[in-house]
């Protein structure tokens, strides 16, 4: 009996789900561990998929203009200040914490479970955004196929959807190479095939009333739902204002806060240069902003000598460059429509790129949060979530749309992203600690973070940020398109829209300190503290601090089960061992 006794408790029992693969012998790995989360097949992969990220139609349509209409040239000085102080610093940051724990924008804040609800503001954002994102591409979809013929049904006056403004400006210059006529008086062919043809936005009395759906549209939207679902299946494989200019043209064009980039770091291998990765996206995006700057004024400066005008009568914002101003530039060259769908297809392929991010965004940090029940499940998961944001788009598509776009590009991700990133920088930095995290980048990289890191993440980027967090609302002004001023039940909808991702904040934590036991204090220090098991996804990344935390660890050293499967001590097996060197001298300085 004792000799049963004693093989029994010789041998412990480990429960399922704390067993490793190796705990579990010649059992099929493909039924307990069928959903693998899997990883980029090469490093080039996430290098390249960070640049599609990062490089959008904002740059071929946001930076140009608010460089035109925020002094030109002078603009490139607030803006690379910005990428410096902001947009590089968090750039890195959202790629460390990603990488170093393999996880989505939810799961990622086992860090400090107290501000888990900045990752469910990240997903509402992001939601928000890839809902009217994607009707851009739809729009694009809309001009592509509209391309395919011999003549652009924007090139002449004469069509139903016409008025007696239209003027066909091409060719209409007297002897003196001047315009009889005022422009301003006049409407260009182009403008009124994309207001009262594709948008049929006289079908529309205001946001209020939207109108009826045009199926075409609807079709349209449709379509680029199923792009972005066949991309999701295949997987992974003044001075004041243009200071606030420049910050925000440095958060769409990099995506910081959005979450994206937090979730293609979570698919890379441990030791991925990161901080190479960083500056090669961030300064190749910015360059490629100048580029389109370029490119897309020297059309702009063609037109404004062939129609005899000031630049900043053809110069428009947003949706009004690409749909109006650039359509009207193509009939005023040779094989038209060929130049125009490549024009569309260039555009198609930017959108798809950010678009494809943001779905992966919410699908891998939901899938994150639930691994059990959602990654064997990935696929059908992710057709449900483009079904639904497909059925919330539709309104997009009424004669009214664009009042709607508008609304949520104004306010989806204004405030609220910089509240957000805010958020993250001060908890990262100051609850869970920069020496913890410098450490933590140290084993994944090799190296600390310098003083120019550490400098920004502590100081200059969250000031400077709140900043102009409180310049944009005291400065802050109603949404308008063309000529309607939006009613104030419509603004009030839009700053609520802004605030619930603010709030997403306190709520969060208020439910991580009643999960918590003892006093207030007691619980908002238990909350603050990493999770048991936050930390690098494999065992034999995980050093010091982080040794045995992860379920089902049997090894008393991670470094050790490394040397057993690959042999030998690599150059990052020797700055584990160094990690834990400083880890018992701080201890030992403690006691």
């Amino acid at each position: 009996m004792k000799k049963l006794q004693g093989a029994h408790l010789s041998k412990p029992i480990i429960p399922d789900l704390l067993m490793t693969p190796s705990d579990q012998g010649d059992v099929d790995l493909d039924v307990d561990f069928a959903a693998d989360r899997g990883n980029w097949t090469g490093k080039l992969d996430f290098l390249l998929s960070c640049i599609g990220y990062c490089v959008g139609l904002g740059n071929v349509w946001r930076f140009p203009y608010r460089a035109y209409t925020n002094g030109g040239g002078a603009f490139l000085v607030p803006y690379f200040l910005m990428l410096a102080i902001c947009g590089i610093p968090l750039f890195f940051l959202e790629l460390s914490l990603g990488q170093f724990s393999s996880l989505g924008p939810l799961a990622v804040w086992k860090i400090s479970p107290l501000f888990k609800g900045a990752g469910a503001a990240m997903l509402l954002i992001v939601g928000l955004v890839a809902i009217y994102y994607n009707m851009i591409i739809a729009y694009v979809l809309f001009y592509l196929f509209a391309s395919l013929t011999s003549n652009l049904p924007w090139e002449h006056c004469g069509n139903w959807w016409n008025t007696d403004l239209c003027l066909e400006h091409r060719g209409s210059k007297d002897g003196n190479g001047a315009l009889p006529l005022n422009l301003t008086s006049t409407v260009s062919p182009s403008e009124e095939y994309w207001s009262r043809y594709v948008l049929h936005i006289q079908g529309s009395r205001g946001i209020g009333s939207p109108g009826q759906i045009r199926w075409n549209l609807c079709l349209c939207l449709l379509l680029a739902w199923v792009i972005v679902f066949l991309c999701i299946l295949k997987g992974v494989k003044s001075s004041g204002k243009v200071w606030i200019e420049a910050a925000l043209q440095i958060f769409y064009s990099l995506g910081v806060g959005f979450g994206g980039l937090l979730t293609f770091a979570s698919y890379n291998t441990f030791h991925q240069n990161i901080y190479r990765d960083t500056f090669i996206v961030t300064l190749g995006n910015a360059i490629t902003s100048i580029l389109a700057g370029f490119a897309i004024f020297s059309v702009l400066g063609y037109m404004s000598q062939e129609l005899g005008v000031p630049v900043d009568q053809v110069a428009k914002a947003g949706p009004g460059l690409a749909f109006v101003v650039y359509p009207q530039a193509m009939t005023m060259l040779p094989l038209s429509p060929f130049w125009s769908f490549l024009f569309f297809f260039m555009l198609l392929t930017l959108g798809l790129d950010s678009q494809f991010a943001f779905l992966e965004t919410i699908v891998t940090a939901v899938t994150d949060e639930f691994p059990y029940y959602l990654r064997p499940k990935k696929a059908v998961f992710s057709g449900l979530i483009c079904v639904a944001m497909y059925l919330m788009g539709l309104v997009l598509t009424t004669d009214g749309g664009m009042y709607w776009l508008v609304l949520l590009d104004d306010y989806s991700a204004s405030f609220g992203l910089m509240v957000v990133v805010i958020t993250t920088c001060l908890a990262v930095t100051r609850v869970y600690g920069i020496q913890r995290f410098c450490r933590d980048i140290h084993m994944m990289l090799g190296f600390k973070p310098g003083l120019y890191f550490r400098a920004c993440w502590l100081f200059l980027s969250p000031a400077t940020l709140l900043a102009l967090l409180v310049y944009s609302i005291v400065k802050y002004q109603p949404s308008e398109y063309g000529s309607y001023r939006f009613p104030a039940w419509a603004e009030l909808l839009g700053i609520l829209m802004g605030l619930l991702s603010c709030l997403m904040i306190p709520a969060g934590m208020l439910v991580a300190v009643l999960r918590e036991e003892g006093s207030l204090w007691e619980r908002l220090q238990q909350a603050s503290r990493p999770a048991l098991d936050w930390g690098p996804s494999l065992e034999e990344n995980r050093t010091g601090m982080y040794v045995a935390t992860l379920a089902g660890s049997q090894s008393p050293k991670p470094l050790m089960v490394h040397m057993r499967k690959y042999g030998g001590i690599t150059s990052f097996e020797n700055t584990a061992i160094e990690v834990d060197r400083e880890i018992a001298e701080e201890e030992e300085s403690m006691m």
